[in-house]
């Protein structure tokens, strides 16, 4: 079951005001809108650096990644490793099962970007 991740920021604040994932917290999604588009927008820092670029619904976040040039970190591509754990800081996305998150991760807003994919049209991670 693949798990997603809601996170939203308060106005004013820094804090994540919302988190929900895995199977003993399951979210609830309307169905898609004749609106929604076929990539999100995000922005993902790493290194010091803000990229925003689209981002297909049909792609991980890492491979969209290298296809736009940035060098993210990444290992095995499967859930496996951990080498791209990042943090959602706003948006929703789903994640495919792995190895390496569990409830708790995930609860803090930790994400695997070689199985991330975008929810909402609107997402900020943070490498």
């Amino acid at each position: 079951m693949d798990t997603a991740i809601v996170a939203s920021r308060p106005s004013g604040t820094g804090v994540k005001g919302c988190l929900r994932a895995g199977e003993n917290h399951p979210v609830q999604r309307a169905e898609a809108s004749d609106t929604q588009v076929d990539a999100a927008d995000v922005a993902v820092d790493l290194d010091g650096v803000r990229h925003r670029l689209p981002w297909p619904r049909d792609k991980t976040l890492v491979d969209t990644l290298l296809d736009a040039g940035v060098d993210v970190p990444h290992s095995c591509r499967e859930g496996h490793c951990g080498s791209c754990v990042a943090t959602l800081i706003s948006g929703e996305v789903d994640i495919a099962p792995n190895d390496v998150l569990g409830p708790e991760d995930v609860a803090d807003g930790l994400m695997l970007g070689c199985q991330a994919r975008p929810v909402t049209d609107d997402v900020h991670i943070e490498f």
